[in-house]
């Protein structure tokens, strides 16, 4: 299966560019805004944008965590924040509340709550939507991106959903994750979030719910050490493209960590963000054009 994987996506999809630009450059500060989406605890959210950028496409930032831990601010501690404006995006970071006080399905749902407040905020164009997840967090952007009822749950089109980075996502198929029995892993984390029920899985799988309505574009990066990412992120990625996406690929990232990965995003002469940089050029091409303020 993962040969086949790699001989669609190696057909369908062009090869990354490590020089990407010319990017729409927004200088002045960065406008750091602390909010709420709901009335409950970690239904908040920071959003930065830039005092001259006008509207911008809206990249929202997933955190891991393994549905029980982890915080947005796993997306802002670095140079994320400071990457992605700088470029001419609106960039949140989104709290969810935690299984098992809540279930996965609801974490879903408080992630399109967030998004559709989001889109109604001075800066962002809600019309392009980007998510990139990281771990958990990326298993969440997938499912977002394979299932509309999510997002148009909470009044959103799916149409404006643009493209999707996943990093180092935790499961994009979760039977064969939870046929491991007692693997400290999936007892820890994984069988919290998603039960025993095998129909409940498959609903809860993104490969499960590819070929009606996904997201266009895609990109995968995975730690070159993480094998299990990369074998399912190829499965993935191949079952997307044969669906009709115009872009899905998995790009391995050498010398880095599950946690690196994420953390390093936005720095200079980091490996995974110019992959991104090259995969937004390609799915939102107007973002190309320089236009200096």
């Amino acid at each position: 299966m993962l040969g086949l994987s790699a001989l669609l996506l190696a057909a369908a999809t062009p090869a990354i560019v490590e020089q990407t630009g010319p990017h729409i450059l927004v200088a002045g500060p960065i406008v750091v805004q602390s909010l709420t989406y709901g009335p409950e605890p970690r239904q908040g959210l920071e959003l930065f944008t830039r005092e001259r950028a006008g509207r911008g496409p809206l990249i929202v930032y997933l955190h891991g965590g393994g549905w029980s831990a982890g915080s947005p601010r796993d997306g802002a501690r670095g140079a994320q924040a400071e990457h992605w404006t700088s470029l001419g995006y609106a960039y949140a970071t989104v709290a969810y509340r935690y299984v098992p006080i809540v279930t996965a399905e609801e974490q879903l749902r408080d992630i399109a709550k967030a998004i559709a407040f989001l889109r109604r905020q001075r800066g962002v164009d809600g019309r392009r939507i980007i998510l990139i997840g990281h771990s958990s967090g990326a298993t969440m952007a997938a499912q977002l991106g394979t299932d509309p009822q999510w997002l148009e749950g909470a009044r959103v089109p799916f149409a404006d959903l643009k493209a999707v980075v996943l990093l180092d996502p935790s499961v994009l198929d979760i039977a064969p994750l939870m046929a491991a029995a007692e693997a400290p892993a999936v007892e820890r984390y994984f069988r919290p979030a998603f039960g025993d029920d095998p129909v409940r899985w498959s609903q809860l799988s993104p490969i499960k719910q590819v070929g009606a309505r996904d997201a266009p574009a895609w990109a995968i990066l995975t730690d070159a050490n993480n094998v299990f990412a990369a074998a399912q992120g190829g499965d993935f990625a191949a079952a997307l493209i044969g669906a009709g996406a115009k872009e899905a690929r998995v790009t391995p990232i050498p010398d880095t960590s599950h946690m690196q990965l994420n953390n390093q995003i936005g720095q200079t002469d980091d490996r995974a963000t110019a992959a991104i940089d090259a995969f937004l050029a390609r799915a939102l091409p107007e973002m190309q054009r320089p236009r200096f303020r």
